[in-house]
């Protein structure tokens, strides 16, 4: 086993493409996509209007009439959870009997944001001169109520789809190791030896989660350093969730391995079901845009788990709540490093 462990460490450090793949590309898209997609035509902002009156229909009016927002309806005990999560920029909140008293004393119109929100301090400004003008014969100015959040940093979930995707792709490398040792012949020399197949894949296998999981570390490291938003109570707990992510990667790999003997063709069906899983799945495109029964079918694929997984903790729960999506994501790579261990096994025996 450590003769095992030692040489496929040696093979997989002297790749260069392996480097390249599992470090290099991911951070590059971690940081792009981090940045770039933060900044969108329009902003998602919620009203939440529980008096409908006139001055509730004139700030609903200014806001939708303004083309920077993109106005939504939100209940009010989400709201501090979606700013944090990036969902909304900010939150207009219209109280109850705010035509009825005095505006200029009670403040019944509340403004939820980010400490740092620009946006939502311009916003504040117009509403605060348009109120002010419809109550043009009160003694004292009107002002909106500020209630802020904690401050945000730039999102990272612009780019975790896409490095679910990269991740899960990387197993090419690993299969495409195993499938060159089948062609050489490594294998029967392995087998002949006593060897349980089964130890030989779980070396090769414990070498690729040890430079996934120093991936992951840098992964982490990277964003702490560019301080992105994790939207997460303790962001520790990503790293156990893509360390999860990296036993299915592998278990995924040696499937490939197994019932192929091509490297292209290892590659041309990863990216087979890997691209459409991933799209349904929420990584690669918005999973709440989609029709019921694409989410139905993408609710399939583990990569809808991790993803799960990844919003419960940013929905304020803890490592005890990811506990389901995350033992279906250990219980599925364990099938498939038996179904791989087996046919594997099957090969060289025939």
């Amino acid at each position: 086993m450590y003769n095992i462990f030692k040489n496929t460490w040696m093979i997989f450090v002297r790749n260069k493409e392996y480097i390249s793949t599992i470090v290099v590309a991911p951070v590059i898209m971690l940081l792009v996509f981090s940045f770039i997609l933060s900044f969108q035509s329009k902003v998602n902002i919620a009203i939440i209007d529980q008096d409908h009156s006139e001055i509730g229909s004139m700030v609903e009016h200014t806001l939708d009439n303004t083309d920077l927002f993109h106005t939504i309806s939100m209940d009010l005990d989400e709201v501090n959870q979606s700013i944090i999560n990036n969902k909304i920029e900010f939150a207009v909140v219209i109280k109850n009997n705010t035509e009825s008293i005095d505006l200029t004393k009670d403040k019944l119109i509340e403004i939820i944001k980010a400490k740092d929100s620009k946006l939502a301090d311009y916003m504040e400004t117009i509403l605060n001169n348009n109120i002010n003008a419809k109550l043009a014969n009160r003694v004292h100015d009107f002002e909106i109520l500020k209630n802020e959040v904690p401050k945000k940093g730039v999102p990272i979930n612009n780019a975790l789809g896409m490095v679910i995707f990269k991740m899960i792709g990387s197993c090419s490398l690993l299969a495409g190791l195993i499938i060159a040792e089948k062609r050489n012949g490594i294998l029967n020399r392995i087998y002949m030896s006593k060897t349980k197949m089964s130890a030989y894949l779980f070396g090769r296998g414990s070498v690729f989660f040890i430079n996934l999981v120093l991936f992951i570390f840098v992964y982490f490291i990277t964003s702490k350093i560019f301080q992105f938003d994790f939207a997460m109570k303790n962001p520790f707990n990503l790293i156990v969730v893509f360390s999860v992510l990296a036993i299915f990667t592998i278990a995924f790999g040696l499937v490939l391995s197994a019932f192929t003997n091509d490297e292209n063709h290892v590659w041309n069906f990863s990216v087979l079901v890997l691209l459409p899983s991933s799209i349904l799945s929420g990584a690669l495109f918005p999973y709440d845009a989609m029709p019921k029964i694409m989410q139905t079918i993408g609710a399939l694929f583990p990569q809808r788990w991790i993803i799960s997984a990844i919003e419960t903790l940013q929905n304020g729960g803890s490592l005890v709540d990811t506990m389901v999506p995350l033992t279906r994501v250990l219980i599925l790579s364990v099938l498939l490093f038996i179904i791989a261990a087996n046919r594997i096994n099957r090969l060289n025996i025939t």
